[in-house]
């Protein structure tokens, strides 16, 4: 680790080839958004345009009747569209544009603190041509901003939980995480998914710190705390419930703990591509008698009631079906790891129809790349997260949130909710192609390949009928 801590010092010409891989990598999204065309709006896009509009232009911001989703992303579109009207949607892609560059630099100084400038830079070409990250830039989902803001916490947490060397580099650890917490809460605005790992990431601070830990780990809720209570006491306000900033366990248990299989990566298709035939899911994972669904409680008018309700609901049929559990968290699981992405699904919707990414050769040698690139950084960083990593407190930091989002989706699965640890597993996958390995220990890094190869093997063969199906769409599209 001294070698690390050394290349740290290196003054900032150092840091100038990471700045300008950054600005590539902004470039090449801008560049994808100017070649994507007018894209229809797909899903919940659509829904958070409807939130930001009637919040903008009725003064109000309601729920989705199904969800609760936190304000912070149905807000900054309303601010794209008071300012520009229609073309507000235009503006709000590029604000995402330019906030990538925070994602692109934070993945480069994880790279750069665990594992040297080497690996800085090869996961800065990684995060720059890596397609998935890419299309969340010109979507309308969550996924830029909330990344632009939840990375840089978790680095500023490596950062308490192992800082410099020497007393003159030190830095100040309390504004270390309150400045964490504040952009961990702020990061909650756009997604809760994350909510309960900031008590799991307090804890870890508690166990790494010793003595000091418990002032470490509460000064770093007090501060995620601060930014989420003024939505908390709004929505008390409301809802007569406590609910920190939103709510939407509600409707996955409904969509996972529930007798028909739903995966967002492929339902669509039913939808749009009338008349075109999509795979069905390996059906022993999650057959169930379907007479035993249960409905929503929509006698329950209160939104936060009705949620709360179709928790309990989904545990119940959870306990009341145990094989068919087990069976379909293992779907859940490979849903989860499937290597296929909303880019791909994107394609084979022919969303791209009407610009340069949807001509033939280019969509269909994108989608090959794209498939296979989330293949190789899964494979990669699986491998190196067991492997790689000589820094015991950024093992267990990457190691916990891993760990926490892959649990996340053992409820509801979809490759969007693989995007929180795409970061992590690129900065990972340069430590391994960097030629790093713990304890100095080649056949440790053989051993975890070809655990992480087996595993992800079997993951993808459960899913193997639907990536077939949504490869096979979008090499097929019309358009």
């Amino acid at each position: 680790m001294t070698r690390d801590f050394h290349e740290e010092g290196q003054a900032g010409a150092s840091l100038r080839p990471l700045f300008a891989l950054c600005l590539l990598g902004v470039g090449i999204r801008l560049a994808f958004l100017l070649l994507a065309g007018e894209l229809e709006l797909q899903s919940d896009e659509a829904n958070y345009v409807y939130l930001a509009a009637t919040w903008e232009y009725f003064g109000f911001y309601s729920d989705s009747y199904r969800y609760l989703w936190p304000p912070g992303y149905p807000f900054v579109l309303g601010l794209f569209l008071r300012a520009f009207e229609a073309d507000g949607i235009f503006y709000a892609k590029l604000a995402q544009v330019v906030a990538s560059a925070s994602v692109g630099w934070f993945t480069m100084l994880f790279a750069r603190r665990l594992f040297g400038h080497r690996a800085a830079w090869l996961a800065g070409a990684l995060w720059c041509i890596y397609l998935p990250l890419i299309a969340f830039t010109h979507y309308l989902w969550t996924e830029t901003f909330f990344l632009a803001l939840f990375l840089p916490s978790l680095y500023l947490l490596l950062q308490a939980l192992r800082p410099g060397e020497s007393e003159g580099r030190r830095p100040n650890e309390s504004l270390l995480l309150i400045v964490a917490g504040a952009l961990f809460g702020l990061s909650l605005y756009l997604k809760e998914v994350h909510l309960y790992l900031a008590p799991v990431l307090a804890i870890l601070l508690v166990l790494r710190a010793g003595r000091d830990g418990l002032r470490r780990g509460s000064l770093f809720l007090l501060a995620v705390t601060v930014v989420v209570a003024p939505w908390t006491l709004r929505n008390y306000e409301v809802y007569g419930r406590f609910m920190p900033i939103g709510a939407s366990l509600g409707e996955n248990c409904f969509l996972g703990l529930n007798a028909p299989y739903k995966n967002f990566d492929t339902s669509p298709f039913a939808r749009h591509r009338l008349g075109r035939k999509l795979d069905g899911p390996r059906e022993w994972f999650v057959e169930v008698d379907e007479s035993d669904e249960w409905q929503r409680a929509e006698a329950i008018t209160n939104t936060a009631d009705k949620l709360g309700t179709g928790v309990g609901l989904g545990l119940a049929f959870a306990r009341a079906h145990p094989g068919w559990f087990v069976r379909s968290r293992i779907k859940k699981l490979a849903d989860f790891a499937v290597p296929t992405s909303f880019f791909v699904r994107h394609q084979g919707l022919e969303r791209y129809g009407g610009g340069l990414l949807g001509r033939p050769l280019v969509r269909r040698g994108l989608t090959v790349l794209s498939i296979g690139m989330s293949a190789l950084v899964m494979l990669l960083g699986l491998a190196s997260l067991w492997s790689t990593v000589e820094d015991r407190s950024g093992r267990w930091l990457l190691t916990t949130v891993t760990l926490y989002f892959v649990s996340t989706a053992s409820i509801v699965a979809m490759s969007r909710f693989r995007i929180p640890l795409v970061p992590l597993l690129i900065v990972l996958s340069a430590g391994l192609l960097t030629g790093h390995v713990r304890g100095n220990s080649p056949r440790r890094r053989r051993i975890a390949l070809l655990a992480a190869g087996g595993l992800l093997s079997f993951l993808w063969w459960v899913d193997l009928p639907e990536l077939v199906g949504v490869l096979g769409m979008a090499w097929e599209s019309s358009s």
